[in-house]
């Protein structure tokens, strides 16, 4: 995982929070796909590692419904993550929900892709393949989809949310002042 972006919103569409960060990654090897994220490894040289950003992410996703185009990708590169970083994730499969999966189910037919469903409810993504823009044009889904009356079971997913059991650290945000060019 070269970056990482959550987009917080409240149960009225309201964008309360954002998180987003570079991510670096050890090792010398391309990327991959740059031509598509845009991302090289010299822009990752004084980004924070997955481990100096852990305990934010997990402050920023606990007591949250993860919500993710293919939320089962997000999920398994987070557990990669957090494996990597010697910690567990917990089970997030009860508190999560798939803007995909909803589309299939209140689309029309057709690709189910984040572009896709995207155009299909008139939302731009003008940062399409970054994480940022990516977790926003998700959240902004997850409302047009939502906005038509269809239950996700959110309250369900809610109280499934705030029963995942987040590992907690001491230092919520690691200091980056070591990461900064002098």
């Amino acid at each position: 995982m070269v970056e990482i972006a959550i987009v917080e919103i409240d149960r009225f569409g309201r964008r309360i929070d954002e998180f987003s960060t570079l991510l670096d990654i050890p090792g010398d090897e391309p990327l991959g796909a740059e031509f598509i994220h845009r991302i090289s490894r010299q822009m990752l040289n004084f980004a924070p590692s997955f481990d100096d950003v852990i305990g934010s992410i997990c402050a920023h996703l606990a007591g949250r419904i993860l919500v993710g185009h293919v939320v089962e990708f997000d999920i398994g590169h987070l557990g990669e993550e957090f494996a990597r970083a010697g910690r567990e994730l917990p089970s997030l499969r009860e508190s999560a929900l798939c803007t995909r999966d909803l589309a299939y189910l209140l689309l029309p037919p057709g690709p189910k892709t984040l572009a896709a469903c995207c155009a299909a409810v008139g939302i731009e993504n003008e940062a399409a393949h970054t994480a940022l823009g990516d977790a926003r044009a998700t959240a902004e889904l997850l409302l047009a989809l939502l906005g038509n009356g269809y239950d996700a079971h959110l309250e369900a997913l809610g109280v499934a949310a705030t029963a995942v059991t987040w590992p907690v650290f001491d230092d919520l945000v690691a200091p980056l002042d070591h990461l900064l060019p002098r």
